[in-house]
């Protein structure tokens, strides 16, 4: 008996030190509402500032008001790679992980009508909104604080926890968009989301020193989540009379989430004693619904003869994101919500060159996006500096490609008994690779 006890009472006070992640629910939420880098590859190259170009099938995401800019068939389909790396620092040791994925893109066709007088366009198609993949490690030896037993807190144990996040966000879209007097474009999209999202996580304890007579602790802990949901757009687009500049607003309407968490908890201690091996196996399930934050974009671009230029500007109000028909201590999470984030304007800007006598466009572009949460600084915003190329085969086919390269830092805090000491904080330095391939072809 006396044994059984002192493998749960080791088990629940040892674990505690890796519990991030699994009650971060605004984190959760933000997840969900993060719009990443869209879609299409030249957008990414310009910085995904796009809200005031908007004339190819990536409208429907970036502004639904440019589709009625096109005047022939178009079918477009695009790739993506994506990679994330991250160098933590914890307890004086230096970890490095990463994941990736690869996914399809987009793919879409758009259709105007003929018509006597302006445009009248639709289009249809599919567009991956953002990508979950992430990766963590934290390794190092824990020691001793002065003055601390044991019975406070599991001390001189040899921590070792990767954790690894997959899934994204899918957009099944249908658009529309008229040009309502010459050179004004409206438009509007519904887009029906579907998605999943995993957590895994493994965790390694040894008892180096004998401390406790125990010789390892295994953790794994998973979640699978299902995600269905709905959101619109809005659009409008004024062209210049010489065509040299457009203007354009967006309008995303909150997205309304129907989510399902399966998870499971496999727990495994290793005694040194006989016959004191302990194995638990848990697990069940959750349901909620989420609504994420309205977002107003407002962007433009100019071209100079063979140089075109662009911005955007995008504003969000996180204190928006609420849960719905869910638990109470989930339920609760909307107060902190209102207490922990705060409205973000993201930046961003890009700049396109044709070369003369060629087909061929070189895109650059930086992008900005502050983080939501109130104690996070300037490091914690995410920065993307973009390239991107364009090349028109012929007439009808085109082929676009555009990269991004981003970082940002990331604190957290891996939970001590704040009644005994402050937490650990591990620092954790970000960089991202995000490739797009976009094919398009009009007929």
């Amino acid at each position: 008996m006396i044994t059984t006890i002192r493998v749960i009472l080791i088990s629940i006070l040892f674990l505690v030190l890796v519990q991030f992640g699994l009650s971060q629910f605004k984190e959760d939420a933000y997840r969900l509402s993060y719009l990443g880098l869209g879609v299409g590859a030249r957008s990414l190259g310009l910085g995904t500032s796009y809200t005031g170009i908007a004339n190819d099938f990536s409208a429907v995401y970036w502004n639904p008001a440019g589709l009625a800019q096109i005047r022939t068939n178009e079918f477009s389909m695009g790739l993506s790679h994506f990679s994330y790396g991250s160098e933590n620092n914890f307890l004086g040791n230096k970890e490095k992980f990463t994941n990736s994925t690869t996914n399809l893109n987009s793919f879409g066709l758009v259709y105007p009508f003929p018509v006597a007088k302006g445009s009248l366009v639709f289009a249809l198609g599919y567009a991956r909104q953002v990508d979950f993949t992430t990766a963590i490690a934290l390794k190092g030896f824990n020691p001793s604080p002065k003055g601390v037993t044991f019975a406070e807190y599991p001390d001189s144990i040899d921590i070792d926890t990767k954790v690894l996040e997959n899934g994204g966000l899918n957009n099944w879209i249908v658009a529309g968009a008229l040009e309502a007097a010459k050179g004004f474009y409206l438009g509007v999209s519904l887009n029906f989301i579907s998605g999943t999202y995993t957590y895994n996580r493994d965790y390694t304890g040894n008892d180096v020193d004998n401390l406790y007579k125990f010789y390892q602790i295994n953790r794994k802990y998973n979640i699978n989540e299902d995600i269905g949901g709905f959101t619109g757009r809005m659009g409008l687009l004024y062209e210049t009379r010489n065509r040299q500049g457009r203007f354009g607003v967006s309008i995303k309407f909150p997205s309304y989430f129907s989510l399902r968490d399966d998870w499971s908890d496999i727990l495994n201690y290793y005694d040194d004693l006989p016959d004191s091996d302990f194995l638990s196996n848990d697990g069940g399930y959750s349901e909620f619904d989420l609504t994420t934050p309205y977002v107003f974009s407002a962007g433009f671009s100019w071209t100079f003869n063979d140089l075109l230029f662009s911005g955007n500007i995008d504003y969000t109000d996180w204190t928006q994101m609420e849960f719905r028909n869910t638990y109470s201590d989930l339920l609760d999470e909307n107060t902190i919500i209102k207490l922990d984030m705060e409205p973000t304007t993201n930046v961003r800007v890009g700049a396109e060159y044709s070369i003369p006598t060629t087909d061929l466009q070189v895109r650059a572009g930086f992008a900005y996006l502050p983080s939501p949460f109130k104690f996070h600084t300037k490091t914690n915003a995410q920065k993307y500096v973009t390239a991107g190329l364009g090349w028109l085969i012929d007439n009808s086919i085109k082929l676009d490609l555009g990269y991004a390269y981003g970082y940002w830092d990331i604190n957290h805090e891996v939970n001590a008994d704040p009644g005994y000491f402050p937490p650990f904080v591990s620092k954790e330095k970000i960089h991202t690779n995000t490739l797009i391939a976009t094919m398009l072809y009009r007929f």
